[in-house]
């Protein structure tokens, strides 16, 4: 049997060759594997982490490879800068200092292991001949979504997502069809499907922070060096997103050596990870919980818009690498079977990751590190994995990263912490943004598709809520590990400060601190869902006080209480799709699915919510333009969602020289007014945070002579100096 350790020269070879060739799509694909799995293989290698499973080895090689790609680009930034090359960050400087890794941890590998074989192994269930019609239909499932989109084809969407919702019922009544060994590979085909059509309606960026994330990295991309932004025209908020290694020095090595352009980089690695996530996820359930609980609560996770098949999840980039470290170092802490010493050195390696990825998260993170080191403390056999040394490294990295890098993130810590202070203090005033009333508010016309909608949130909602009781009051009964119940509870107490405290939400975002929270809550869906109908199960038998007693086995009543989660999953994922809405002929309900009818929809709050999350081309080659053709110091006059939007990330515009365009604005001299699609096309300028007002009323403060760009769907303006 070959060592599996061969693949890293083979691919470190081919990944050479296929740079050194330049063959397109060859290059792209071969480099893109190699970057994200081999130099993170080579590292498990060294730490020499043998019993754990294919799965396992996938996550740790992407985790670490992430991880290895972000500091040795770093490394590679500084020091060529200290040797005298002004651009580092370019192919060749990147290719020898990878390779010069690599390839060395290899030989040194080999020689050490030689006797040794990495024992992994694939079991996929069963006969292949069992297997392989399931198999061929998760193979296609993200291929027919795709094409849905592609092709604006409504009806093939909805039986992409009929198939999803049959294969969760399938799990439970054709356990045979789909084999347990076989739920990796279903979670990352729904969760591959579901990430595809959203990605697929633009070639552009989404939502809103991926703008800002795009920002830095093109400024990093077009200097070949990562450095600090110019403070006086970037924002505080900008200068942190600039340290944020995840979204500038990692797209910019994948970038120069995929030699793709930007928005490729963006579309592909970002959601091949988040796709990825929820196996992470399944992973620590299935530690805990066993195997179809593990797959019912990532799936619970896949199927929250607002966690992972929405625009917004899929628009933070920096939160999708966030996630991944924190999952894996969430799996590390209750993973007894690695020995503590290397816990410990993969816990400072991912936080370190994490600092460096997402600031947010980093200090979520160090709350839980902290509540589980303090309870190990008074409790000493609760965990051995952290003691002082590692949580004061863990504190130590982070906040010597965000002072040394830039003071904006601890600026922006403090500012948070004193919201926080008022929020409490004031909490009861409505909060600005998407709030827990607007999430889960009620219709205000009830209609089938509504009642529908609401029955199946509403119920996923209890199961969760009891779920939590259930971790709290009865832990013994879900076999949930110590460590795990207190970082489930420590969610469970930030969300409930989110919603009974509303402008707490206002920190982050409520529908980011439900996102983050559900990494750890998504199995009380679960819990709940079996606490709940075990109950109504016993309460209705004894009601009902059969004269002959059935003979049920424990197995099959079990059984039955997970297809009916599976059925309430279902119809849960249905709802969150727009499916019902859809189907019913009823109000928009979900991007996706709604896309067309968004399009061609007269409603001005339908046209803001859907340029709110999409790009249109002529937009792009509008803020393209004015990049390339405006003075560096010029102040451009835009609305809301332009300036958050394409005038950032396509126009490199410095958020402190964009303007808002009002029905007053007067542009100063030299200055520029941008109009987009939504000012143009569909006569509507928004202005922060809700307003809006029609296009025809700045048309007195535009001058025809000083139209100096139009292509039809935006026009750009310049207001000439007098002389």
């Amino acid at each position: 049997m070959r060592k599996m350790i061969m693949v890293i020269p083979i691919m470190t070879l081919l990944a050479n060759i296929a740079i050194l060739l330049n063959i397109p799509l060859f290059r792209d694909i071969m480099v893109f594997i190699y970057l994200s799995f081999i130099p993170g293989f080579a590292l498990l290698k060294v730490l020499k982490l043998k019993e754990i499973s294919i799965l396992d080895t996938v996550l740790f090689s992407l985790g670490l490879s992430i991880v290895f790609l972000m500091f040795m680009g770093l490394i590679v930034n500084e020091l060529y800068v200290i040797l005298g090359y002004s651009e580092p960050l370019t192919t060749i400087p990147l290719t020898v200092a990878i390779s010069a890794v690599t390839l060395p941890v290899f030989f040194i590998e080999y020689k050490r292991d030689l006797p040794e074989t990495l024992k992994l192994r694939l079991n996929l269930g069963g006969k292949l001949k069992d297997v392989l019609p399931i198999s061929v239909v998760l193979f296609l499932l993200p291929i027919l979504g795709a094409l849905g989109v592609l092709y604006l084809n409504v009806f093939v969407i909805l039986i992409s997502y009929a198939i999803i919702a049959v294969l969760c019922v399938t799990c439970i009544v054709f356990k045979r069809l789909i084999p347990e060994n076989l739920f990796p590979f279903l979670i990352f085909s729904i969760s591959l499907t579901l990430v595809c059509q959203v990605l697929l309606t633009s070639k552009y960026s989404l939502a809103w922070d991926s703008n800002l994330e795009y920002y830095v990295f093109r400024l990093t991309q077009i200097n070949g060096h990562w450095g600090f932004l110019n403070a006086n025209v970037n924002s505080e908020l900008m200068l942190a997103f600039n340290s944020m290694l995840s979204v500038t020095l990692l797209p910019a090595v994948y970038s120069a050596l995929m030699h793709a352009q930007g928005e490729i980089v963006f579309k592909v690695l970002y959601p091949f990870i988040f796709s990825l996530i929820p196996l992470a996820l399944y992973r620590i359930c299935e530690k805990q919980f066993g195997k179809l609980i593990g797959l019912f609560s990532a799936l619970f996770f896949v199927f929250t818009s607002v966690a992972f098949l929405g625009v917004e999840p899929l628009g933070l980039d920096k939160q999708i690498i966030g996630e991944l470290f924190l999952l894996l170092s969430v799996f590390i802490l209750i993973s007894k079977t690695i020995p503590v010493t290397k816990r410990r050195l993969l816990l400072l390696i991912f936080g370190a990751a994490l600092a460096v990825s997402h600031f947010a998260l980093a200090y979520i993170y160090l709350a839980i590190v902290a509540f589980v080191f303090v309870i190990s403390r008074l409790k000493p056999r609760f965990d051995e994995t952290f003691n002082a040394l590692t949580v004061f490294l863990l504190f130590a990295m982070t906040f010597s990263w965000y002072a040394l890098g830039t003071s904006s993130n601890l600026i922006l810590l403090a500012d948070t912490i004193k919201e926080i202070f008022v929020a409490i203090t004031t909490g009861l005033t409505p909060a600005q943004g998407v709030t827990a009333s607007s999430m889960f508010a009620t219709p205000q016309a009830f209609t089938a598709s509504s009642w529908i909608n609401l029955l199946a949130t509403g119920t996923a909602d209890l199961f969760l809520i009891i779920g939590v009781l259930v971790i709290i009051l009865r832990p013994k009964g879900t076999g949930i590990s110590p460590q795990y119940r207190v970082m489930t509870i420590i969610a469970g107490i930030i969300l409930a400060g989110v919603l009974i405290v509303p402008n707490f939400a206002s920190a982050l975002g409520f529908s980011r601190f439900y996102a983050i929270t559900l990494l750890f809550l998504s199995p009380c869906f679960v819990l709940g869902g079996q606490a709940f109908l075990v109950s109504i199960g016993k309460a209705w038998t004894k009601i009902k006080r059969p004269l002959k007693r059935h003979n049920t086995s424990k197995s099959k009543k079990i059984n039955q209480v997970f297809l009916l989660i599976a059925i309430i999953l279902s119809a849960y994922f249905l709802s969150q799709v727009g499916f019902v809405n859809n189907v019913t002929n009823s109000g928009i309900h979900a991007y996706v699915i709604d896309f067309a009818r968004m399009q061609t929809s007269n409603d001005s709050q339908v046209k803001i919510n859907l340029y709110s999350s999409y790009i249109p081309e002529q937009d792009v080659f509008s803020a393209s333009w004015l990049q390339s053709h405006k003075v560096e110091t010029a102040e451009v006059f835009g609305d809301y969602l332009s300036e958050t939007h394409v005038l950032i990330s396509y126009g490199l515009v410095p958020n402190e020289l964009l303007l808002p365009l009002t029905n007053t604005t007067t542009p100063t001299q030299g200055s520029f007014v941008y109009l987009g699609s939504l000012n143009i096309v569909n006569d509507v300028i928004t202005t922060y945070p809700t307003g809006l007002f029609n296009t025809s009323e700045i048309s007195s403060l535009l001058d025809q002579n000083n139209l100096v760009y139009s292509n039809g769907n935006s026009e750009i303006w310049y207001v000439a100096p007098t002389v």
